[in-house]
């Protein structure tokens, strides 16, 4: 299960009076109303936490406790992860950098996400799905505002891209229809370099879209996962309307570009 694996009922009395004594606080960095011990958090989803780089990759072997708090308005809900020291004798939350809002938070207020194409190790993988789930960078409700306006900017880098190496090889990856963000959700260090191109004029690097396949959010109240939908804000909705899109937007590169959209694409790659 990748949920808790170790029920409280198990975690000796000592540890849960030091969980007990851990400042742990809300949304609004006020101290939580209550808090219930919920289980060890379960290696499979320390583990995807420890895809972030500013995560020590020890942390799956690490001893960390799931806590689910109440806030101090009585009805919003958290889940902490207190990390116990290896003779439990202290403990503390971990905490970790939404990138948008820059607000320190726990990992279950970060969304996980999927890359269709994604090659690394099988470690991290989610036992029902090949391909491995990661810790991203933003918390639901900036990736809900982020989402809104993604779509119209991918649009704006076709049809105005900053160099041809960026048009030739957008243009090669086709249309976008889900979010991406090199930032929010960075590829493995070994795969970056899959989705950078250098500015013909320049020399500057320059990082592709990459498309996520699916996204989810750890729910606190049902202690399950929240399938997050990955489709960008005003994007066609049927197969049959992102085929015309995309053969409309075409017409348009062309008309935009002229003859030297065909020299452009048919140059090679960098």
């Amino acid at each position: 299960d990748i949920a808790t694996t170790i029920m409280a009922s198990i975690i000796s009395d000592s540890i849960k009076a030091l969980i007990d004594n851990v400042e742990l606080l809300d949304q609004e960095e006020v101290p939580v109303s209550s808090r219930e011990i919920m289980g060890m958090v379960s290696p499979e989803r320390l583990a995807i936490w420890a895809t972030r780089e500013d995560i020590s990759d020890s942390l799956p072997q690490e001893t960390v406790i799931a806590v689910r708090c109440v806030g101090s308005d009585g009805e919003s809900i958290v889940e902490h992860a207190v990390v116990l020291n290896s003779d439990g004798t202290s403990a503390e939350p971990l905490m970790i950098e939404c990138k948008v809002s820059y607000e320190e938070m726990s990992p279950s207020a970060l969304v996980e996400y999927q890359y269709q194409d994604d090659a690394c190790s099988s470690s991290v993988d989610n036992k029902n799905n090949s391909h491995p789930w990661r810790l991203s960078l933003v918390s639901l409700p900036y990736l809900l505002s982020f989402r809104a306006g993604k779509f119209k900017m991918w649009e704006q880098r076709m049809m105005q891209p900053t160099c041809k190496a960026e048009f030739r090889r957008m243009y090669a990856i086709g249309p976008v229809y889900q979010i991406f963000d090199h930032i929010m959700f960075p590829s493995p260090p070994d795969e970056k370099s899959q989705f950078d191109v250098v500015d013909d004029t320049s020399g500057k690097k320059i990082t592709l879209p990459r498309p996520v396949s699916a996204l989810r959010i750890w729910n606190a109240t049902t202690q399950e996962y929240d399938v997050v939908d990955p489709t960008l804000d005003g994007t066609p909705s049927t197969e049959s309307e992102r085929d015309a899109y995309w053969k409309n937007l075409v017409h348009k590169l062309k008309e935009t570009f002229g003859e030297d959209m065909e020299d452009i694409l048919q140059q090679p790659q960098k």
